[in-house]
């Protein structure tokens, strides 16, 4: 089967859900062609041979970073990333997958659908606010949702995602639900954490205001303050210069708080930590939690969708609404160490649900729906 898919920045840096599947799709013997643009995912643009050292893991995909530009639109204060459809968009596919709700790519394949009359499959990624917008905004709602209501299929990472979908126009007989997927061999290879005295906690994510990290960064000074058997680590890009900077000030005071930057390879981070927390304020995916849970981790995380779904609280690890919250639950997780034990085997035994070799038949599955 021969499969177009068009993404807005294809960076294989990132275990995220398009890169994933494009790479499994590959080893499953089906024939991917990918045209993106020429930024990488924090929209920096890139040079060829950059995208090159981080594509090795494809040997058979055919991966095209077209000539892009931004420009500026209607709806939002930041602008489109365009790239100049190549010809190899004009060649027969059995499907052509396009990626995210609002995006260039989603008009895109839209409009190869009328020309060419592919098969079109749409993947959604709708945030809540997102969709807020969306349903009070008449125009940006018709132009966003157009793509999808033409689409062959579309699929969406939650039941409510999809219910969002519906709400907005699209015929709900078509969405279809497929979570996001994780590589549940590799991180199950992580340890749990024997039962000591020192207890690890750490944040993995962007170093930005959507991530929410500044809503616990109270809870952590007074466990820092209070329990000199514990540090705290924090992981990831720095989005927002600014907002990084306040965050980071709050903390590196004490001793037992470190920062390590930016890490490719996040699989040392979870083996050293004991506890991961997830404060974000929106989620779509929110691989890092079932990642965590995968390496036996208990995850401490905000009470949103899709984590919901994925945490039974107090079992396979702990919600919070209250940023508050964050604080009680470390402190009984550091005063009952073999509770981290417990709750880590039970959250990787979750995880396994959404390992890729499992979520990838769905994908076929789809596949097939729209081909026969």
């Amino acid at each position: 089967m021969k499969i177009l898919h068009l993404i807005d920045a294809f960076d294989a840096r990132f275990e995220r859900d398009q890169i994933k599947l494009v790479e499994l799709l590959e080893k499953r013997g089906y024939h991917n062609t990918v045209i993106t643009s020429r930024y990488s995912s924090d929209w920096r643009l890139t040079k060829k041979a950059e995208f090159k050292s981080w594509e090795k893991r494809f040997s058979q995909t055919e991966i095209i970073h077209a000539p892009s530009l931004k420009i500026p639109t209607p709806f939002s204060k930041a602008p489109a990333h365009v790239y100049l459809p190549s010809r190899q968009i004009l060649r027969n596919f059995d499907i052509i997958h396009a990626y995210t709700f609002g995006t260039y790519s989603s008009f895109l394949g839209a409009t190869s659908k009328i020309i060419k009359k592919s098969k079109v499959i749409m993947r959604s990624d709708l945030s809540s606010a997102t969709y807020h917008k969306a349903k009070n905004a008449p125009l940006y709602r018709t132009m966003l949702t157009y793509p999808f209501k033409i689409a062959d299929a579309v699929y969406a990472f939650t039941f409510l995602e999809k219910q969002y979908l519906a709400n907005l126009g699209v015929n709900q007989n078509k969405i279809r639900v497929i979570p996001v997927g994780i590589n549940y061999k590799k991180f199950s290879k992580a340890t749990i954490t024997d039962e000591d005295k020192h207890v690890s906690i750490g944040y993995v994510g962007r170093l930005c205001s959507q991530k929410g990290v500044h809503r616990i960064t109270a809870s952590l000074q007074k466990i820092l303050r209070e329990e000199k058997n514990a540090s705290v680590s924090f992981i990831g890009a720095i989005e927002d210069t600014n907002y990084a900077k306040e965050v980071l000030a709050s903390l590196k005071t004490y001793r037992n708080f470190k920062y390590l930057g930016y890490l490719s390879h996040i699989l040392p981070f979870y083996k050293m930590c004991n506890i991961i927390l997830v404060p974000s304020l929106v989620e779509t995916g929110a691989i890092t939690v079932l990642e965590a849970m995968a390496s036996g981790k208990v995850v401490i995380a905000s009470n949103i969708t899709p984590i919901k779904e994925y945490i039974e609280h107090e079992h396979t690890g702990f919600l919070f609404n209250d940023p508050k919250e964050v604080y009680l639950y470390i402190k009984k997780l550091v005063e009952n160490p073999n509770l981290i034990k417990e709750i880590g085997r039970r959250a990787r035994k979750e995880a396994a649900k959404y390992d890729w070799n499992l979520i990838i038949r769905r994908y076929e599955e789809m596949y097939r729906s729209v081909t026969k």
